[in-house]
């Protein structure tokens, strides 16, 4: 009897250990014990009219990052994470939030399997007087936008909602805005694509710009992100004068390479980008990220000590 008992015991933890693996990626999992870095950055805007530069404030938002790996039976998990938010009473009352979270699964040939979610507020000002009536507005909602992922080897299932939340709202009610996107996601129809040639799947966003850091020359790549296919590439470069900027910080211990990017949905408008990371670092977080969203703005990212 005790002896059935124990493989009745072993049986069933086995069932469970494999529909464990079946279902996949969950953002249930535990990351506890998981190696990495994380930076926190202040952000710096810039007003420009016909690329000239009007005017510049500094520490109009903060954001973060986060680049994690945690070793299991299965291989590999990375988890990313970037996160940007404004400071209303320092961004002429703009209140913008936006994060994207990346969990990936990484065995000896690459990529098994991601899932991704994230929510922004809609910002759908494109010109400077757009961005001028947006100022100290008094709606009491914001829009948001919100979108979910799994991608596996012959397909990529994405679900994307609409929702509006209080203004008051900023990254402090974090935990409530997630509960709201869940909400509204759960509702959405899930549409699913095919983007993965030969099998071999697509990464998301964060994942493809890591394995770019990680090359020696930088290099091309693609990504998938509410189910459309992206074009990604990265020129490096060494700087010895942002060297010696993030050496006199006490951030890096060794040269910092600066990062010249591209990326562009297919038959999409380009955007240009750049970003400077440790030569030598083993999951290289950004050490200042420069873009720039909207014709009207350029947007910088400075790490904090």
């Amino acid at each position: 009897m005790t002896r059935r008992v124990w493989l009745a015991g072993v049986a069933l933890l086995a069932a469970a250990r494999w529909k464990a693996r079946a279902a996949g990626l969950t953002w249930d999992e535990s990351v506890r014990g998981s190696l990495g870095s994380d930076r926190r950055y202040r952000v710096d805007a810039q007003v420009v009219l016909f690329s000239v530069p009007l005017v510049r404030r500094a520490g109009v938002g903060a954001g973060t990052a986060a680049w994690r790996e945690l070793s299991g039976e299965d291989g590999v998990t990375r988890i990313l994470e970037f996160t940007a938010f404004s400071f209303p009473d320092r961004a002429a009352g703009l209140n913008r939030l936006g994060f994207i979270q990346e969990r990936i699964r990484l065995a000896e040939a690459g990529m098994t399997e991601a899932i991704y979610f994230g929510l922004m507020t809609a910002s759908a000002e494109e010109s400077t007087e757009e961005a001028r009536r947006a100022l100290h507005s008094t709606a009491s909602q914001v829009a948001y936008t919100a979108v979910d992922a799994r991608i596996q080897s012959h397909s990529t299932e994405t679900a994307t909602a609409h929702f509006t939340a209080p203004a008051a709202f900023s990254l402090g009610h974090r935990v409530q805005l997630e509960q709201m996107a869940r909400q509204a996601l759960a509702s959405a129809p899930r549409n699913s694509v095919d983007l993965s040639p030969d099998g071999v799947p697509t990464p998301p966003f964060l994942d493809a710009l890591a394995e770019l850091l990680h090359r020696p020359n930088g290099g091309e790549g693609r990504y998938i992100y509410n189910g459309r296919l992206y074009h990604l590439r990265l020129r490096r470069a060494a700087d010895p004068k942002a060297s010696e900027h993030f050496l006199a910080r006490g951030l890096v211990s060794g040269p910092v390479i600066a990062m010249t990017g591209m990326l562009q949905r297919v038959g999409g408008k380009q955007i240009d980008f750049r970003l400077w990371v440790e030569e030598s670092a083993a999951h290289p977080v950004p050490l200042r990220i420069e873009y720039q969203p909207k014709s009207y703005l350029r947007l910088a990212f400075e790490a904090e000590a």
